[in-house]
């Protein structure tokens, strides 16, 4: 289905109403002491909702639920066959409300209506029934053995899990999250955004609509320090996965160490390169793909190519054609307006926090070619102009430091060698882009950089087939997507039987 009007997604804006409630034990309900918080449109400023603000003891009693389901069997206990149904049809709500959720995830985010309607509420879709059919797939094993002995390896749920998400993808990294989790028979409770709970409170309707039993899924909104504090130290969550900043990462493994050394899987941040060689004949493609890998988004992603290292012999060509590609492509404005491919900055802290990263690369030295400004301060919305830098140098901070918002960092290289290690010249590791026509140079750059994914002749990551992760302080233990996710939610148990 393609985009509609602007007016059409309006006129769906000002029909919506919002579970507002948390999701505990099947039950949508305040929080316990009936605190809430204010929730505001990101593109105009203006107040949308009033969300429950749980506490500690609404943390515990959605704890407490996802432990009695997983310990009835209510869920991992049913049919592989029960379990699929139901996730089928819960994926199947999700695609019926598309427009509303779209909408929603736009007005909540600041995300164009482009991304969500198109992107990734259709994601959040397969991502589901990707997992629904790997239910009955993954099997369990018998070893070769003597005639005295049967040994078995099986595969179980891992229990209790705690996801915590972030707020750039709120609804598709929650539907990472929870696919797998669900799909091997876990409980899951899931700490949202607090500046993005909208479409993950709906949802969680959606599932118990869709047959999901109660304490299976549990969504409880608020402050990330406290609640995702509480759930990193609990003894009965076994496991916790992770999307958001590297700090608030390590600090979850530090919490896993002082309880009871639950499974820690972590995807962090990125400083991540786009490498362009001087063997390209066409440079469109190139272009192209490297805009949308910075500006995507707004930036507000992880995987941004937000560093461009282009070979000194063609840079001065592919820096005009990415300013022009920029300039007649990428306009920024009302996140429901179809025209718009970038829309608002999730907040005004992390608004000024970018563009003070600006004003850094200009007081640094870097040469500004576009943008470098806030924009539109009329409507009320949090919008910055996208922004490029040439002439930046590899100790410069925007070219070092992860700014998560619409700026590129453009640095010129001679050999390989060069690039490769100004790729490798970070603290992260999770994703690159080579660009080249030479088959031999994109395989052996790929193997040479340290980056959980390396796409070649576009920027990607990969589809819901291929694990999502990074090296270094991009990642720990985990993966999203694939059956390595899958896998990362089962315990492997022995099973040897002397006839």
């Amino acid at each position: 289905m393609g985009l509609k009007t602007k007016e059409y997604y309006y006129e769906i804006a000002s029909k919506l109403t919002f579970q507002t409630k948390a999701v505990i034990d099947g039950e949508l309900c305040d929080a316990s002491d009936g605190k809430t918080y204010k929730d505001y449109n990101p593109g105009t400023g203006e107040f949308i909702t009033e969300v429950a603000y749980c506490s500690v003891e609404d943390t515990e009693r959605a704890i407490k639920s996802a432990r009695r389901a997983f310990n009835e069997g209510v869920w991992k206990d049913l049919n592989a066959s029960e379990r699929k149904e139901i996730l089928f049809k819960f994926s199947k709500l999700i695609a019926e409300n598309q427009d509303e959720l779209a909408v929603m995830e736009s007005i909540d985010s600041g995300k164009p209506i482009n991304d969500t309607y198109l992107g990734d509420i259709p994601d959040s879709v397969l991502t589901i029934n990707y997992y629904a059919e790997a239910i009955d797939k993954i099997q369990d094993e018998m070893t070769v053995g003597d005639k005295n002995h049967v040994s078995m390896i099986v595969k179980e749920p891992i229990g209790v899990v705690a996801a915590i998400v972030p707020w750039n993808f709120p609804l598709l990294m929650y539907i990472w999250k929870i696919a797998p989790i669900l799909a091997t028979g876990c409980s899951v409770v899931v700490k949202p955004a607090t500046v993005t709970p909208l479409t993950a409170l709906r949802v969680a309707e959606l599932a118990l609509e869709a047959g999901i039993p109660a304490g299976v899924l549990n969504v409880v909104p608020g402050s990330g320090s406290v609640i995702g504090d509480y759930l990193a130290k609990h003894p009965d969550i076994d496991a916790i996965t992770f999307t958001g900043s590297t700090q608030v990462g390590k600090g979850l493994l530090g919490c896993s160490g002082e309880s009871n050394a639950k499974r820690v899987f972590l995807e962090m941040g990125g400083k991540n390169p786009g490498i362009v060689m001087p063997d390209l004949k066409e440079l469109d493609n190139a272009v192209q793909h490297a805009v949308n890998a910075v500006f995507w988004n707004m930036g507000e992603n992880c995987t941004s190519n937000a560093k461009l290292l282009v070979h000194n012999s063609i840079k001065e060509e592919f820096v005009r054609r990415v300013v022009e590609e920029t300039k007649a492509n990428w306009h920024t404005g009302d996140p429901l307006d179809p025209k718009n491919n970038l829309g608002a900055i999730i907040e005004k802290g992390h608004m000024q926090k970018i563009l003070d990263y600006i004003e850094i690369g200009k007081k640094e030295g870097a040469k500004l070619l576009l943008g470098g400004e806030q924009i539109l301060k009329e409507t009320g919305g949090n919008f910055i102009a996208p922004t490029i830098f040439d002439d930046v140098t590899p100790d410069m901070t925007i070219a070092k430091e992860e700014i998560f918002g619409p700026v590129l960092a453009i640095i010129g290289f001679d050999t390989e060698e060069e690039a490769i290690a100004l790729a490798n010249d970070t603290e992260y590791g999770l994703q690159a882009s080579i660009y080249t026509d030479d088959l031999s140079t994109a395989h052996r750059m790929a193997r040479a950089i340290n980056a959980g994914t390396v796409s070649i002749n576009c920027y990607a990551e990969g589809d819901i087939t291929t694990p999502f992760g990074g090296f270094k302080q991009s990642g720990f233990f985990g993966r999203d997507k694939s059956l390595y996710s899958y896998r990362q939610y089962m315990e492997i148990k022995t099973i040897w039987i002397q006839i």
